[in-house]
């Protein structure tokens, strides 16, 4: 955690998430109040008049982390936002009074009545320091599919070629599973057994308890053409479509490079042209090899 408590914020998932100042201010003065620095959703809650949904608990946690306010102290089999993080109280008022200050100024770029959104998400690398407001609200790659995750109601497609299985991020979408959500994974390369990938996909399996395996299908698209000696295609394609109403696309591996310390850059499309996104997948996913778990 940092010590420069004048430092400004260069993660901005709170105000992606939060319309409302007093909302932040609220949370910030129950994190205050807490009698350790230990500090989980449950026990913030206890300050609040209204508990933090998931996507909250998710945004304020992450939020904090990023801007050096918080470490991670305990994990949780049901995801990110019930971990529990060991606070600095005063680096998170300085984080909370920053988010709160930024949406009531409105700093986020206004709305249109368009049926379609695009916004550009990014990784920063690391220990650069933007020089533009402009450059320190682009969200934050992580953040972001966090917050599409635990915002899923029905299904969620995943492509993407390479896992970290130590990212906080499995854990996440391992629980999609568990709560109904149905969930197709493209990757590449499953038979490889020096690969983190097929690591990745067996601790997803056994997250997901036997009750709700059926809702998590894993597909292998790769193939090598072995008169040529190379590769014929595969995976390597980024997408996280969520319900077919919200989609990323971008550079990044879902691994801890390529989302805390590498550039990376993508969009995250809003609206009816989701539902195209989801058709292609679709096509591509019933094309590719089924993967039994666990591997």
């Amino acid at each position: 955690m940092t010590d420069d408590h004048d430092a400004i914020c260069t993660n901005f998932a709170i105000v992606r998430q939060f319309d409302d100042p007093d909302r932040v201010v609220a949370i910030r003065d129950a994190i205050l109040a807490l009698d350790s620095r230990a500090a989980t959703r449950a026990n913030v809650d206890q300050g609040l008049e209204t508990p933090l949904t998931t996507r909250e608990a998710a945004a304020l946690f992450t939020c904090l982390q990023k801007n050096g306010a918080a470490t991670q102290s305990a994990t949780d089999e049901r995801g990110f936002a019930a971990y529990t993080f060991e606070v600095d109280p005063l680096e998170a008022g300085r984080v909370l009074t920053q988010q709160a200050a930024a949406i009531a100024a409105d700093s986020r770029s206004p709305q249109t009545d368009q049926n379609d959104i695009v916004e550009f998400v990014a990784t920063l690398p690391g220990g650069f320091e933007p020089t533009s407001a402009r450059v320190r609200s682009v969200p934050d790659i992580a953040s972001t599919i966090r917050n599409q995750v635990f915002d899923a109601d029905s299904s969620v497609r995943i492509a993407n070629p390479y896992f970290d299985p130590s990212l906080e991020l499995v854990s996440d979408l391992a629980s999609l599973p568990r709560r109904g959500v149905e969930t197709h994974l493209l990757t590449r390369e499953t038979a490889d057994e020096e690969g983190d990938t097929r690591t990745t996909l067996n601790k997803m399996w056994d997250l997901i308890d036997e009750e709700h395996r059926d809702n998590f299908e894993v597909r292998d698209l790769y193939r090598w053409d072995e008169k040529q000696g190379s590769q014929a295609f595969a995976t390597h394609a980024k997408i996280v479509i969520v319900d077919e109403r919200v989609c990323y696309v971008g550079s990044a591996n879902l691994t801890d490079t390529s989302l805390s310390t590498n550039f990376e850059f993508g969009v995250v499309v809003e609206g009816d042209i989701v539902e195209g996104a989801a058709t292609v997948f679709d096509e591509v996913f019933e094309y590719s090899h089924p993967v039994d778990l666990p591997i």
